[in-house]
Parts: structure tokens; sequence; C-alpha cells
């Protein structure tokens, strides 16, 4: 009970409390308002009061006298300045909407701590209250509430000191930009979603388009999105700093969602005191109902709403929220939201991470291209490893199951490092296997069973005693070392494979300073790239190098692609959940399938679903180790130049690429390096999918596509629904994509014409099916460890050479209006012609095929369209250019072409139209000879017969060729020459 004597400033306390007279004091304070004097009776405190605005007291005592009355009962906290705006008329809900924005601010805007806000706001305390009301305004009616916003502006511009005037101007643009509130459902949690896109240019490095963020007093969340068709997870975050943590990863999704139909999101939130399990579900469930809020559910149907229809909004687990999915999906159904139980991947009726091993999978399937290439298999072969995770964990634990023969000399878990300096592999796998069971620590490994001189030691231990078995193993000369230095050591060992299946950045470049890296938890035993002598990194977990010192350990030899690449599967897998569930619940709602049955569905297509994701952690690291061989420096900085251009969120300097003068630098024996074909890739991938979304109508076959994604029998059962799909158009663009950039690489992208661009798409896609390509590819990569790696590289970079060559010809014919279904009718016709010249045709393999009809196959565009012209035998019409192509030598010609390495742009160019002249003269040679004459049934005679028309001329350049092919080193000027003499000819 208070009361309070306006005419003494006496404030009367019931003694019924437990909060002391300096409390009681500081919690004043809070109001500017002073204790003068203190009489205390059996009953109840009097205090006396030096308050400066009696009347304003009086008008909202009763604000000033709930917060008093609850922080004296320990239901608020008594340390809190916005307390002042109490003057205000803020009751405390009000004053929670400020301490919210404030909390929003002190993330998003690293410049200014909490109290410099706090400070700010009081002293402008007047602004401040006509930004909230205009709040309260925008979101309480759909009205014009813009007519404020001048007066706001003009108050924010007249203030006088610049650090002051940021901060209030910035909070006035959050709630400018803010798109939707829960404030008025009046919850314990108070949300807001904000077009943080607005905000880019106050702000630094990548940032979301889109996030929501959650306030509660118990704990603070953040969810950030690309678009409103993005994925990630949900995240429980130790850091203070919890934004820029969720901001880094949603960076790593991003470009990890390359692959996947969604966008990159991430989401997390910090909770301010240790909570029990109990109180961990229920802040979880307090943040996932909050963000529901924010997007289109029955209950939210008369928000008010400043932003486009928001239906597809998804989360998954992430550290500490494993176990979470099922609680998440039961409150998305509860609120009737459209997704159901597809909101949460991974959940008891979805594809658990941990339960498929699917990361681990990926990742180590990624890895092994680097083991290819070393020509070993990092499934079946001896590997040493050094790894950071625990058995317990699902990426590290199930990573260390996939090879029995794995030697791990050591693991750094959060807490423990594990050593095992000559382990037993048979008898160190059943021991991984049983903690991995268990759910158990290195604590829990049997002693016994580890080899002499190893052990389970603690990170904080202080004096570690080294045995000589560790000393030999690990290169140690010490008898004693700290947890810490211990790590570094292992870090820096000789092995095999560095394996990062935990959370945490353990590796930065030479130059960097560990006080500009966010982690902080492992900065002090955080080793430097350029000392890592493991043969091969693996990134099974997300940001553990730095970009930077990705860069340098692979300019130091190193294996290494990029987080994004090694451990994608695990949101690939979610995604492929989603959008099977999509479906199934359409079909649920249309009492065509029960929930059991869908289960059943979803169960059964398990391994059919891994073996697609799979595929993706196959084709990605393959595409690089091309790149590898096939781009050069001109072709690297036009598809960078591209990429800025054309993608806001690429820019150079985000991800640590030089200025095209020094893109060597990035260069080791003469070739890009991976990390930085990777980052290319993954950004490719998302402007062309970006290109295919915007033109998708232009695009035709695109609905095969739609078929290609889903398993094969899957969608022959439902394909009416999953032509209905609610994201079809995304997952044509998402299919279309990685089809062409796995396959053929990021050189698709170079000398980026927008005009032309989806004409290309379109002809590499009729070709591609043309020639029989994926069964091609397929029986290459089956070659794995059976032939040499090179010569597999070899092929397939000859296929897309051919592919390249008859799409260049095809492309500019699609854009004279060429109807592109005529090619594709012809597929049935080029098979016969193949079957008749193949007595056993059934067992002839496509890449035999391929590598005997290669130089045909780049002309093949061409021929059907001469058959469909001028009606002769498609068969005939193929001899007529196989006898044109030996006659002038063009494969041998077509082939010292690619062997010459470009110098500059200008021989870059030149090159190209070398090869686009000798493409002319080819096709226009034969068409010449079919408009003139042309003898089915001699077809030499026909060809010599053109030939006698300049008979002198063609003899010399006949002779040309024949000299130019007896040549070891032949020029780009020479056969420029010859190309010429042969278009001129044809002119004359």
């Amino acid at each position: 009970m208070i009361k309070f004597n306006k005419n003494t400033y006496e404030l009367k306390i019931n003694k019924n409390f437990n909060a002391s007279v300096t409390t009681l004091s500081k919690l004043l304070d809070n109001f500017n308002i002073q204790i003068l004097d203190i009489n205390k009776n059996k009953k109840s405190l009097i205090l006396k009061l030096d308050i400066n605005n009696i009347e304003k007291f009086e008008k909202n005592k009763k604000i000033f006298f709930q917060i008093i009355n609850k922080a004296i009962n320990n239901e608020i906290t008594y340390n809190c300045k916005l307390y002042f705006f109490a003057w205000l008329g803020f009751d405390l809900r009000k004053i929670s909407l400020l301490r919210a924005f404030v909390k929003y601010q002190k993330q998003i805007l690293f410049e200014f701590n909490e109290n410099d806000i706090i400070k700010t706001f009081i002293k402008h305390n007047d602004i401040v209250n006509l930004i909230i009301n205009y709040f309260l305004e925008k979101f309480s009616k759909k009205a014009d509430y813009s007519k404020n916003e001048s007066e706001i502006e003009q108050k924010i511009n007249k203030i006088q000191l610049l650090n002051e005037f940021k901060i209030i101007n910035f909070f006035y643009l959050i709630i400018k930009y803010t798109l939707r509130t829960n404030y008025f459902f009046n919850k314990e949690s108070i949300s807001f979603k904000i077009d943080t896109s607005k905000l880019k240019p106050f702000l630094f490095s990548i940032q979301p388009n889109i996030e929501s963020f959650v306030y509660h007093e118990k704990f603070n969340g953040i969810h950030l999105r690309m678009s409103k068709i993005s994925r990630g997870g949900i995240r429980y975050s130790t850091r203070i700093d919890f934004r820029e943590e969720i901001k880094d990863l949603m960076t790593a999704q991003i470009a990890k969602n390359a692959i996947i139909v969604p966008g990159g999101a991430k989401g997390g939130f910090y909770i301010f005191s240790i909570p029990t399990k109990e109180e961990f579900k229920k802040i979880y469930s307090l943040f996932i109902d909050a963000l529901l809020d924010l997007v289109d559910t029955p209950d939210t149907k008369n928000l008010i709403k400043y932003d486009e229809k928001d239906k597809y909004f998804v989360v998954a687990a992430d550290r500490g929220t494993a176990n979470m999915s099922d609680i998440a999906n039961k409150l998305a159904i509860k609120r009737g939201f459209n997704l159901k139980d597809a909101f949460a991947s991974g959940g008891e009726n979805g594809y658990s991470h941990k339960k498929l091993g699917i990361t681990a999978k990926g990742a180590l399937t990624a890895a092994n291209r680097h083991f290819i290439e070393l020509n070993n298999n990092i499934f079946t072969d001896k590997i040493s490893v050094i790894g950071v995770g625990s058995m317990r964990g699902d990426v590290f634990g199930n990573g260390m199951l996939l090879n029995k023969k794995f030697l791990l000399l050591a693991a750094i878990s959060h807490n423990e490092i594990f050593i095992d300096p000559n382990p037993n592999p048979e008898i160190a796998y059943k021991e991984r296997k049983r903690l991995f069971a268990e759910e158990k620590g290195w604590s829990d490994y049997n002693k016994n069973l580890i080899s002499k001189g190893g052990g389970v030691f603690k990170r904080d231990e202080k004096k570690i005693i080294i045995s000589p078995e560790i000393k030999k193993v690990f290169n140690i000369e010490s008898d004693y070392l700290s947890g810490e230095e211990l790590i570094k050591y292992l870090l820096k060992t000789p092995v095999d494979m560095l394996y990062f299946g935990g959370i945490g950045t353990y590796v930065k470049s030479s130059e960097e300073n560990n006080l500009y890296i966010s982690d902080k938890q492992n900065e002090n035993i955080r080793v430097n790239a350029s000392e890592i002598k493991a043969k091969v990194i693996c990134e099974g977990a997300n940001l553990s190098l730095t970009q930077k010192a990705r860069y340098e350990y692979a300019l130091n030899g190193g294996k290494i692609h990029l987080d994004s690449i090694d451990n994608s599967a695990g949101v690939n897998i979610s995604d492929y959940e989603v959008n099977l569930k999509i479906t199934l619940n359409t079909l649920i709602d249309k009492n065509l399938l029960t929930e059991k049955e869908k289960n059943d569905i979803l169960k059964n297509l398990t391994n059919e679903v891994i073996e697609k994701v799979l595929k993706n952690n196959y084709l990605q690291p393959l595409r690089i180790s091309l790149d590898e061989r096939k781009v050069y420096k001109e072709k690297l900085i036009n598809i960078i130049e591209i990429l800025e251009k054309n993608l806001e969120i690429f820019k150079r300097e985000n991800f640590s690429i030089p200025k095209n003068s020094e893109i060597e630098i990035l260069f080791y024996k003469n070739k890009p390096i991976k990390p930085l074909l990777a980052l290319l890739l993954l950004y490719s991938k998302i402007f062309l999918k970006e290109y295919i979304l915007k033109n998708l109508k232009k695009c035709k076959y695109s609905s095969l596509f739609l078929k290609n994604y889903f398993p094969i029998k899957f969608y022959n059962s439902y394909s009416e629904e999953i032509n209905n799909h609610l994201l079809k158009n995304e997952i044509i663009a998402t299919q279309i994509t990685n089809d062409i950039l796995n396959n053929h690489g990021i050189s698709f992208i170079s000398n980026y014409n927008e005009k032309e661009f989806n004409y290309k798409i379109t002809a590499y896609i009729i070709l591609n099916d043309l020639i029989n390509a994926d069964k091609i590819r397929n029986e290459i990569y089956s070659l794995d460890n059976k032939i040499n790696y090179e010569k597999q590289y070899e092929i397939l970079l000859e296929l897309e050479e051919v592919i390249k060559f008859a799409s260049n010809w095809l492309k500019k014919e699609l854009e004279n209006n060429l109807n592109p279904v005529m090619f594709i009718t012809y597929k049935e016709k080029l098979q016969n012609i193949f079957s008749k010249k193949y007595k056993n045709f059934k067992n002839k393999k496509n890449i035999e095929i391929f590598l005997e009809w290669k130089e045909i196959f780049k002309f093949i565009p061409a021929i059907i369209y001469f058959e469909h012209k001028y009606e002769f035998k498609l068969e005939n019409i193929v001899k007529l250019f196989e006898n044109t192509l030996k006659k002038f030598k063009i494969n041998k010609l077509l082939h010292s072409i690619k062997e010459i390495k470009p110098k500059n742009r200008i021989e870059k160019n030149l090159k190209e139209e070398v090869e686009s002249m000798i493409e002319y003269f080819v096709i226009t040679f034969n068409e010449e000879i079919l408009k003139n004459g042309f003898d089915e049934h001699n077809i030499n005679n026909s060809i010599n017969k053109f030939l006698k028309i300049k008979k002198e001329e063609y003899e010399k350049i006949i002779k040309e060729i024949n000299s130019l092919c007896k040549e070891k080193n032949k020029s780009l000027l020479e056969i420029s020459h010859i190309s010429n003499s042969l278009i001129l000819n044809l002119l004359k």
C-alpha cells in the first residue's frame, strides 16, 4: 500500500516489502526524485521527497505508484533509468516498449552502448515521446500517420550534438521502417518486424533485408532474413552481442542456401540468466510464439501490416535447440499457421539431422574431393585426424563413425581435450560408437582403451603433464603445458585432416587481430592459418576459420573449400522435408491422406532424399576443382565484376577479395584458390536463381525441373499437387541453377548480357538433354578412384566445351525466334543414328559415344536445323558434317585454340572470335553444299564438287592447316589467319 501527501511531499509505504532504503533511493533516482528525510514506524516507512513538478507527479501518480509497488515486491527491476518516462505518462507497458527499442538499437548499432542511448532518450524525452506516439498511432489504426513525420524530423534536425542526433534519428528510422508488431496483443513478449533494407546506409557489412526482434524481461531474441522466402536455424546464443553472431551465421547461411529453395536466414535468443530445462522450453516457446505474431496466421489477420503477405516462415534446429522442433510445430499448428509441421524441420516426424547423420555425411563427401586428388578415399582408407567436437555432438559424433579406420589422434570439445597418440582404429571406433550412442563426453571414454601416454584433460587446466608419447606425436618439447597451450599444438599437428565438428572460430590469418574476431570464447586457443600443417580441412561446423584464414591456408598448399560448401547437407535435407510436407499437407487438407500415411511416406522417401542431398555435396566440390583448372585470371575478374554489379549482397571487401590488379594474390601455382572459387560458385548460384525467377515465363521446359527435384515415385503419385506447390517457381529456379552451375561452373555467368542470358540458359538446357550429358557425367563420376582424377576432369571439361560450343550457335538462332521445342523432338532420331553405327548399341556406354562423336555434337543444333529446313535425311547431313570436319581438320584447329591460354582481355576476345569464325565456316560451308546440289548418295562428291569452284584457294588453306597441325606450339595469330581465310573464301 502506497500513499502520497501532496502538501508535505511525503510518500508512505507499508513495511511488508523486502527493499532497503538504499534500493528505494536508487529506484526513485530513476524518476529524478531525491529522498530528503526518512521516518519509520512499526507499520510503515515515510519518505520526504524532493519533487520538481508536483502537478505532473500528481497527474501520473498511478504510474509512479505502480512502478514503485512492483519494484519493491521484486516483480520488476528497480534499476531502470527509463522509468523516467513515467513523467510523460508512460505506463509499464509503454516503458517496456521503449526498453525493447533500446535493447534492439544497442544490438544493431555498435557505435553506442545502452547507457548512451538511454541518457540521450531522457535528454530528448519530448522527441522520444513524439516517436513512441507515432509508433502507437501507426499500429493502432490504419490511417495517415505520416503527418507526424515532418514534425519529428524537424525536431531531430535541431539536435546540436552529433552523437545525440545519430541516436535519436536512428531510433526514429527504426520506428519508421517497422512493418508489424505484436504490441497490442498484450503478451509477455514484445516483438516487431523491421524492413532492415532501409537501414543499410547506416550499417556495415552484409545485413538482412527483414528482421524481427523479440523483447522479454528474461531474454531477447532476433530473427534475420534476406527475403520472405528464407530459412535457417534458431540457436541459443551465449553472446551479449547476439545479433552480431546471428548476422555472421546468416551470412554463411546465404551462401549455404544457394543450393536450396529459400534464401539465407538465422535466428537466436540470449537468456539473461542460466535457465533450467523447463525454463528453457518456456523461453523457446515464447520466442517462437512472438515470431509467429509477425507472420500470416489466422490470429494475425487483423494486425496492421505495412508489408506484403508473409506465409512462408520456417525455422530449424541449431545450437541448443536440437530437440525443440516439435515444440515449434505444436505452436504453429495451434495457431493455424499454414505450413503446419513443415514450420520447424527435424522433429519427431521429420528428417532429424543427428539420426540421419546427414550433415557429417555431406561434409565428408565434400572433403573426399580433396582426398580423391590425394589418391585416397575418406570413407575406406586410414586417415589421421585432429578434431573439434565431442562424440555426443551431431556433426562430430556422426562424422567420426563414417570410417572405421579413422585415426583420431586428438579432439577438442568446449571443455575437454581428448588425446590418443597411437590409436588402435578398431578399438577406438567401437569406443567412439559407444559414446555416441550413450551421448557421453570425452571424460566418459574408457581410459584403458587409450594408447600409452594419452588421456582426457580439461581445457582450463593450468598445468598438464606432457607424456613422451604426446611429445613425439605432436612435436612438443615442454614437460608441462596449460590446456590452452596444448590445444594450439594439436591444431598445428601434421595430420591428414583437421575436422571441425564443433562451434567456434579456431583459425585466423596471420594479419588478423583477435580483437576483431567475434568468437571471444576461443580467442586464447586460436592459431594462424600459416601454422596449420594438416593436408585437408573439413568444415563440418560454421565459421571454423575466417575467410582470410581459408585463403592463407590454401595459399600454403592446404586443401579447403568453405563451411557453406562442406556442411550444406543439413539445410538441404530440411528444405526437402519442408517442400515434401507442403505437398503432403495439401493432400491431408483434401482428405486424400491421413497424418499416419503422410509420416509413412516421408519415412519411405528418406534414402532417396539423402541420395539427392549428398549428390550436391559431391557435385559442388567437384565443380570447384574443375573451375580451378578452367577459370583463368581475366574470366575470374569478369565474374567478380558481374556479381558485384548485379548482387547487392556481394561486395568484394566483405570477402577480402583484392582489387582486379592484385587478384593473383589469391592464386596458388597459377590457379585461383578453392575458397575463392567456392564463394563465387555459391554467389553465382544466388545470381542465376534470382535471374531465372524474374524470367521464368520465358524459360522453356521449366516444368521438367520440378519433376527432377522431387523423388520420382513421389512426383508420379502427386504431380497435380506438386504442380500447384506454394514454391513451385522457386523450386524450378533452384533446380535449373544447380544443374547448370554444378555442371558448367561459374564461367556460365561470364560476359553476362541481360537480354541474351535467357537464350543462353535455354540453349544449355536443350543441348544438355539432347546429347544425354547427365548420363555421360554419371558414368564419369562412377570412375572415382578407378582412373586418374585428372582424366575424369579432362573428359568433364571437354563435355562442357562441346555443350558451350553448340549452345553458342543455338543461342543466336533462338534470339531470331527459332522454336526451341523442335530440337528436343530429335533426341530419338539421334539415338537411332548412333544405334546403326554399333552392333551392340544397348551395351555401349554413353561416355564412349560422346568421345567418338564429340566433334559432331558441337554442330548438332545446326544439323537438326538443316534437316528441318532442307528435308534431307538426318544421318546424311551428319555424314556431310563428319566429312567436312575431317577435310579441314576442324577438331584439331579447335583443340589448338582450346590449349592457348590468353594473356590478356584482347587475346581472350580474339580466341572467342576465332572459335566463332570456325563455327561459322563449318555451318555455312555445309549449308552452301545443301543448297547447291547435295547428293545424299555421294556425299564426298558433293564436297569435292563445291571445292572445285575455288580449288586453288581451298588447296592453299588445307595445306596451311596441315602445316599448322604439325607444329608443337601453335599461335593464336596463325589460327586466326586460317579462320579468316576460310571465311573470306566463303564470301568471295
